[in-house]
C-alpha cells in the first residue's frame, strides 16, 4: 500500500480555492437579469379606457373629453402597479441614467429609465417603468446618452423625486413605483 504525503498548504489553498468558487457562484447565481416588461404585472394596460373606441369616435371626442381621459390615463401610469415577487432580489437591468444628484461629474441619485430622454424631454413612462436609484458609491460615466446596467437589490414602494432640468424654471415631479440600493454601474453589453 502506498501512502501519500499531502501538504497542508496545498489542501489549505485547494479548500480557499473551492470556497472561493462555491460562493462566486452563488454570488453569481443571486443576481437574475430583467428587462423591462419584467416589471410589469401581466394584464395591466393604462390605455383601456380607449381600447373601445374607435379611430372615428376618438377623433370625435370632445376637447374636454379628451382632456378628462388623459388626466385619467395620467393618473393610471402614476399608481402604476408592481409586480410584488421582485421586492427584494438582487437583479441587473439595463436603462438609461437621468441624474438626480450630481457632483461635477460624479452621480450618487439618478433615475433608470427604459429609453432615453424619457423624463426630460417627453412625459415620464409608467411608475413602474422608472426606478430611482442610489449609488452605494459615487460614480461618473463618459456618455449620458449610453444605456448601462445597474445591479443591485430591487424595492418596491412609491417614490417622488423631483427633476431640475436646466433652462426650466418650475422642477417635474417623477413618480417611481421601484426603488435601488445601486451596487454597480457599468456599460451596456448584450
Amino acid at each position: 500500500m502506498r501512502s501519500i504525503i499531502i501538504n497542508k498548504n496545498i489542501v489549505a489553498a485547494l479548500l480557499a480555492a473551492l470556497v472561493v468558487t462555491v460562493i462566486g457562484s452563488a454570488y453569481a447565481a443571486e443576481t437574475r437579469k430583467i428587462m423591462w416588461d419584467d416589471l410589469i404585472p401581466e394584464g395591466w394596460n393604462p390605455e383601456k379606457i380607449f381600447q373601445d373606441l374607435t379611430d372615428e369616435e376618438f377623433n370625435a371626442l370632445p376637447e374636454e373629453t379628451y382632456q378628462a381621459m388623459l388626466k385619467q390615463v395620467q393618473a393610471e401610469l402614476d399608481a402604476a402597479p408592481v409586480t410584488e415577487s421582485l421586492n427584494g432580489e438582487r437583479l441587473k437591468i439595463p436603462g438609461f441614467i437621468v441624474p438626480l444628484e450630481i457632483n461635477n461629474t460624479n452621480i450618487s441619485e439618478f433615475l433608470l429609465v427604459p429609453y432615453f430622454g424619457a423624463c426630460t424631454h417627453t412625459p415620464p413612462p409608467p411608475a413602474n417603468q422608472i426606478i430611482y436609484s442610489k449609488a452605494k458609491n459615487q460614480f461618473s460615466i463618459d456618455d449620458i446618452y449610453q444605456p448601462v446596467w445597474i445591479t443591485g437589490t430591487l424595492q418596491t414602494g412609491r417614490y417622488t423625486s423631483q427633476l431640475n432640468e436646466a433652462g426650466v424654471a418650475q422642477a417635474a415631479d417623477i413618480k417611481s413605483a421601484y426603488s435601488m440600493q445601486v451596487e454597480v454601474v457599468e456599460p451596456y453589453e448584450e
